[in-house]
């Protein structure tokens, strides 16, 4: 019987740790979620500025890019 206590230990052990390492997974997943959306945000924003610079249109942006 001491065995499958040892074993038993062993296996609750080990999915408590994988049970962390998916929460961790899974803040990392939200973390990298964030940034894209951040990213997202910069580049468009990038890309407005550029056109009112440039008194461009997003047809005219369109056009050159299918181009």
């Amino acid at each position: 019987m001491a065995r499958k206590a040892n074993y038993d230990e062993k296996i609750s052990a080990l999915a408590e740790k994988i049970a962390k390492k998916q929460d961790e997974i899974k803040a990392l997943k939200a973390k990298l979620n964030e940034l894209k959306d951040k990213k997202a945000k910069d580049d468009y924003q990038e890309l407005t500025n550029y056109m009112l610079a440039n008194n461009l249109t997003a047809e005219e942006v369109l056009a050159c890019i299918k181009e």
